[in-house]
């Protein structure tokens, strides 16, 4: 019942009457848990976000207010906070930070809405949610296509056993297959596992050029300190949702020789001519998030700040509240500049990225650079 009120709700940030109340967006991400990594400089982001757009006006005369909650990295806990937050009749949703998560809220706000802008590049999003970033099967293709280039014919992939991990294995396997690149072995672990040495030795036997760890956070952490301890001396490749400051500082002692991760345009902007019409956005935006927070932006930040942009675009022209309203004008979003990339949506794309708007970027010595397509 709540969620098919919000699919027509206006009374938060009505255009109508002359009402300038603030449009709400209610942001679910993870401060705490194990993807507070991404979900800290997320709600970061969305706040930045909204600060560029109030700084500017708003949209329509109405100011973007934040609301957060904490989801503690449990999906469970997202599906609780999104009711929390409907049941405040928020014009739309920002988050959660994951896939598991994502897929937790998504049935209850996919035939009705609110709009959900989920922060994750893992699901398949269709009705009132977006997904954010690059698809999982455009990351994998770039890292296939760019070793393939480099004349890398033989990979192994190890994944972990959850949503992310198992979505992750699917498409480089995919994307592999695509690019003319053997899999040579995909072996499996436990996100909670404390050793995967067991793992690499069984794809160490297949004899790769390459290895792929798909996971986030913690569980890389396990593989990358295995490879080392086995001598390991490999190219690897890992997800985008390692893009995070904290992340290298964790992985400062065992970080492998050549670790590359595909990532958006926000981690390579800076080779762009500045004559493209991303750059200043870009610019305006690193210099916003240095300045507040004393660092440079990781994945997470860029995320937010662009699903906040979007939301706020597709308010602009929806000229309403209305869930329906938005998700139409949402689908008619085209050549939108944002910071991870150029948005092209329609009804049948609700992400509006693809493999052009990634490359390849290294992490070495405690920051990411930019090494080609």
């Amino acid at each position: 019942m709540l969620a098919s009120a919000c699919g027509s709700q206006t009374t938060s940030g009505g255009s109508g009457g002359g009402d300038s109340s603030p449009y709400t967006f209610g942001v679910v991400t993870s401060q705490t848990g194990g993807a507070s990594q991404l979900g800290v400089g997320e709600l970061r982001g969305a706040q930045l976000a909204a600060d560029f757009v109030n700084g500017k006006g708003g949209v329509n005369g109405h100011k973007i207010q934040i609301e957060s909650a904490d989801d503690q990295s449990q999906p469970n806990q997202a599906l609780q906070q999104t009711r929390n937050l409907i049941a405040k009749k928020v014009t739309a949703l920002v988050g959660p930070s994951v896939v598991a998560n994502c897929n937790a809220i998504a049935p209850f706000v996919k035939d009705n809405g609110p709009v959900d802008y989920c922060l994750s590049p893992g699901i398949d999003a269709s009705g009132f949610v977006w997904s954010a970033s690059a698809k999982t099967d455009a990351l994998a293709e770039e890292t296939m296509s760019y070793w393939k280039n480099k004349g890398i014919t033989r990979v192994a992939i190890i994944n972990t056993t959850d949503a992310s991990g198992t979505d992750g294995g699917r498409a480089a396997n995919e994307a592999a297959q695509k690019a003319g690149v053997t899999v040579t072995a995909q072996v499996t672990y436990e996100p909670a596992a404390v050793s995967a040495t067991a793992q690499l030795q069984q794809a160490m036997a297949s004899n790769p050029q390459a290895l792929v760890v798909w996971s986030t956070g913690t569980p890389v952490g396990v593989a990358l300190k295995g490879i080392q301890q086995l001598g390991i001396d490999l190219p690897v490749m890992t997800t985008d949702g390692n893009l995070a400051g904290a992340f290298l500082e964790r992985i400062a002692d065992y970080t492998p020789k050549t670790l590359l991760i595909p990532a958006t345009r926000d981690f390579w902007w800076e080779t762009l001519p500045k004559t493209d019409p991303a750059y200043d956005l870009e610019q305006q935006y690193h210099d916003a998030y240095q300045q507040k927070y004393n660092e440079a932006p990781d994945f997470g930040p860029g995320v937010g700040y662009d699903a906040v942009l979007v939301l706020a675009e597709a308010l602009k022209h929806a000229k309403s509240t209305s869930a329906a309203d938005i998700r139409t004008a949402m689908e008619s979003i085209d050549g939108f500049p944002g910071v991870v990339g150029t948005y092209h949506m329609s009804p049948d794309d609700h992400r509006g990225l693809t493999v052009d708007d990634v490359a390849m970027v290294q992490a070495e010595n405690g920051k990411f650079t930019y090494v080609g397509k």
